[in-house]
């Protein structure tokens, strides 16, 4: 899931103070220069840089200068700037409640609608105390292990609560990322975000080594009870620190296999393109018969032309690894790792176009539906980048 997170104030209860991702950056004019919020009423420096009349406040008079560059300003020279909710609603966003496990991406406005009903957010299993989606909280509850093993809950708990930290960090390095790369860099503001980022990251250290020890001791009790850990859900945890990874999904499989086993020699499921560590991808699913008429599927892979290009390391040299995700046991996941080594697909793109693209090798046909990938209809396929 690509997008840009704002915190958004000023408008009605149901967004006040929100933290929501909508599926494009908003206009510069819309966003406070200072803290990044999204105001209803913004006010527009002559130097061109927009506050919140939060920051703005903070401002005292007689010291009438830009925090972001300096320049004096009169009071008499700001300009009132109003951010109406009715032209907000129109801007595409995100789920705010399941994120990147729930597929809407509609209008600001329909959201409120949409998060009454969505049940793709995440739950804590009070058996094992381990994250899964509200959707399949049943099916996790009946096959979970943690039932006949009681010991293990304080240990599982402990783990579950280190990666949400690491996933709150991980959050918090991109925004550092992002800030850092703009044209307009506050590097002291950069400098104590990322100072506050090595102080949690070492008291996050300090806990996981304590708990490693106590578990250490509870293992020594049960040691015929442990088990590879199944997952439930369409997401997977990070593999290894220091990766990125995001989700395609291809809807309608069944229809593509139809349709080559019906003559058609090949049919191509194919996506939006999405950002993955600030790179942009597109990622197509192609069915395709052989002689023998096995039904084989191909997952190709492009670079294209995106928002932060000039920013990024060229040519690409990062791993690829492209993973068909099965629903119930990530044992039985299929990683396929590219070797994208051809100029013409590492390239720096060109503007509003594609690089060569990289297919993976097939996996059958006859894998994926035996195997139980395929999900209502759909098959999730990760991308992870190393």
């Amino acid at each position: 899931m690509a997008g840009m997170e704002y915190t958004l104030t000023g408008f009605d209860d149901f967004l006040e103070r929100r933290r929501v991702v909508f599926v494009e950056p908003l206009p510069c004019t819309r966003v406070c220069g200072v803290c990044g919020v999204v105001p209803s009423r913004s006010l527009l420096l002559p130097c061109g840089h927009v506050l919140c009349q939060a920051c703005k406040r903070q401002i005292v008079n007689g010291e009438q200068s830009c925090p972001i560059d300096g320049r004096q300003f009169a009071e008499a020279a700001v300009v009132s700037i109003n951010f109406k909710q009715s032209e907000l609603e129109q801007h595409r966003v995100f789920c705010v409640v399941g994120g990147r496990e729930c597929s809407f991406a509609g209008r600001l406005g329909d959201l409120k609608e949409h998060v009454a009903g969505c049940s793709n957010d995440k739950v804590r299993c009070a058996q094992c105390q381990l994250s899964v989606l509200r959707s399949v909280a049943v099916q996790h509850c009946r096959q979970c292990d943690a039932k006949s093993a009681p010991q293990q809950i304080v240990s599982t708990m402990a783990i579950a609560v280190a990666v949400e930290n690491i996933g709150s960090l991980k959050r918090d390095l991109e925004k550092i990322r992002q800030r850092a790369s703009s044209e307009k860099v506050d590097n002291d503001a950069v400098l104590n975000d990322a100072n506050s980022l090595m102080k949690r990251m070492t008291c996050l250290e300090r806990e996981l080594m304590q708990e490693g020890k106590a578990s250490g001791e509870r293992d020594l009790l049960l040691p015929a009870m442990k088990k590879s850990v199944l997952t439930y859900g369409p997401y997977r945890t990070f593999s290894k620190p220091g990766v990125f990874m995001t989700t395609w999904k291809f809807d309608e499989i069944y229809a593509g296999y139809s349709a080559v086993t019906k003559g058609k020699k090949e049919h191509v499921l194919s996506t939006d393109s999405g950002s993955l560590a600030g790179y942009e991808f597109k990622l197509d699913c192609k069915i395709q018969t052989q002689e023998n008429e096995d039904v084989l599927l191909n997952f190709v892979l492009s670079l294209g032309d995106g928002e932060l290009d000039n920013f990024l390391e060229w040519p690409f040299a990062k791993k690829v690894t492209v993973i068909v995700w099965h629903p119930r046991d990530e044992r039985k996941d299929i990683r396929i790792p590219l070797s994208m080594e051809d100029p013409q697909m590492v390239k720096k793109p060109a503007p509003d176009s594609w690089n060569d693209s990289i297919s993976t090798v097939a996996v059958t046909w006859e894998d994926i539906e035996f195997h139980g990938f395929v999900v209502n209809d759909a098959v999730y396929v990760n991308v992870e980048l190393e």
